[in-house]
């Protein structure tokens, strides 16, 4: 078989692999295009198939008539009970076909191999575990000595090591970004989304970040970043190919390495200037930071604040960001005029109906241009999922939903409240004077309504934050309704 040299005769003649990629949300997932791209550079054949409204059924009927080699789910929990109906009835029509589990959840909980339909998991970067899997295949190789997977082989499980990081960034091909829009015309956007690099410093009890750095001990390096030659390239490529008005970077952490950033804004205000939007951390974004933001054509920064509550976000979030921070990041946007969304949550554990109004009210202090929240999941296997569990503050008659926008699974004094003043965030935030109509309709049973004036609230900030038509916004809203909502027959 070969490698990276070409093809020989002998080698066209072999059938490569077939790989689906199967899911229930309207979205293109960067790492799935990242998956895709490299599997198509080495002759192999890739589809992705989306819900889309249509019903399991028929999603099920339309991935199994492709005859994958390998199905192949992309997991967050609350994901993977759908992910495994979804296994459980292709498997059914095409017994042989390779259950591939690989994303958050199998990475965090591998144990999901034991269940029936899955054959593999991946566990951290799948890149090269995927393409050595559909390799192997073609060659009729045995499949239970991958590093990265889990593999059941005759009754027994293989739990194969992770490989070392992907330090070279530049290396691989740049995402397949025909992969959803040749098929779903509807999630094209005049916004596209690129990575500037991997791994994230940080350890926020809310995050599997402290999980995915023990994982990877001893691994590589675990923070890294393309070349700003090989970003700008791909950003032009893929301009070339579909037009486009806004760039978005997706790194949780733009401008952390200083020198990094300065040498890239200034090539990239030199090469191409068009407006992008991009993610920081308060504690991390200076005056001469944000300057060259602007310098280069950014036009939206998104950053968290959490809670209101700073005791709330340094003891219980281990979020070390202080409200001054906060304060001084918000007023250096302002002085250049970039405007901002800021990511908080609700529902936090032991949080107290004021506490999540001191959410409200900072938002308002530092004139938030696009309010978002969610909230706040419990996720086994992160310090704060733990944590709750151990204080038994997790509601166990409730299960893990796809979503961050449902319902709190946490037993709260509050909880209808803060639940409700989660869904009026955005009218709150935008509208002070409200605040003595709101502190009143928090108690009122109006989850019907409150889910709609929640919806209409997060389409306005979608669609203004991300710089994207009212159209586009409504159209992808749509396509995902059903993913926001408590009441999916709204």
């Amino acid at each position: 078989m070969w490698r990276d040299a070409g093809y020989c005769q002998k080698e066209k003649e072999l059938k490569m692999a077939r790989i689906s990629f199967i899911q229930n949300l309207s979205y293109e997932y960067l790492g799935v295009m990242y998956l895709s791209s490299l599997l198509k550079s080495k002759g192999h054949e890739v589809d992705c198939f989306i819900e889309h409204g249509q019903g399991i059924d028929r999603l099920v009927k339309e991935a199994a008539r492709f005859n994958p080699d390998i199905a192949g789910f992309s997991c967050t929990t609350g994901v993977h009970r759908w992910s495994l109906c979804v296994a459980s009835r292709i498997k059914k029509i095409k017994p042989e076909v390779k259950v591939l589990f690989g994303g958050p959840h199998p990475t965090f909980f591998p144990e999901i191999i034991e269940e029936a339909p899955v054959d593999m998991i991946c566990r951290g970067e799948g890149e090269y575990a995927l393409l050595e899997a559909a390799d192997r295949l073609d060659e009729r190789n045995d499949l239970s000595t991958i590093d990265n997977l889990w593999v059941k082989k005759n009754g027994q499980i293989f739990r194969n090591e992770v490989r070392p990081l992907i330090e070279n960034l530049d290396e691989l091909p740049f995402p397949d970004r025909n992969l959803y829009v040749r098929k779903y015309p509807f999630l094209h956007k005049s916004q596209k989304a690129f990575m500037v690099g991997r791994g994230c410093p940080f350890s926020c009890a809310y995050c599997f970040n402290h999980a995915f750095k023990k994982l990877y001990h001893h691994k590589g390096l675990f923070v890294r970043y393309r070349s700003p030659e090989n970003i700008i390239a791909e950003i032009k490529a893929v301009k070339a190919q579909t037009p486009f008005r806004t760039v978005y970077f997706q790194d949780d952490t733009f401008g952390l390495d200083k020198d990094w950033s300065k040498g890239f804004l200034a090539q990239y205000a030199k090469q191409l200037r068009l407006p992008f939007i991009c993610l920081l951390r308060a504690d991390a974004a200076d005056e001469e930071l944000i300057r060259s933001l602007k310098q280069s054509g950014c036009t939206r920064v998104f950053f968290g604040v959490e809670t209101g509550s700073e005791n709330l976000r340094k003891m219980i979030l281990k979020k070390e960001i202080s409200d001054e921070q906060i304060f001084q990041t918000a007023s250096l946007l302002k002085k250049y005029r970039i405007r901002f969304r800021t990511y908080n949550m609700f529902g936090l554990p032991n949080e107290t109906l004021e506490e999540a109004f001191k959410t409200v009210r900072l938002n308002i202090k530092i004139k938030t241009d696009y309010p978002w929240s969610s909230l706040f999941q419990p996720f086994p296997g992160t310090e704060l999922g733990e944590y709750a569990r151990q204080h038994h503050l997790i509601d166990t008659t409730a299960s893990f939903e796809p979503s961050f926008f449902k319902a709190s699974l946490l037993i709260l004094a509050d909880k209808k409240e803060i639940e409700n003043l989660h869904r009026l965030f955005f009218y709150a935030v935008k509208f002070p004077y409200l605040e003595p109509l709101i502190k009143e309709c928090v108690k009122w049973d109006l989850k019907k309504f409150y889910n709609l004036l929640f919806l209409l609230g997060y389409l306005v900030s979608y669609k203004m934050s991300e710089r994207i038509s009212f159209g586009e916004a409504l159209r992808i809203g749509m396509e995902n309704l059903r993913n926001f909502i408590c009441d999916d027959k709204l």
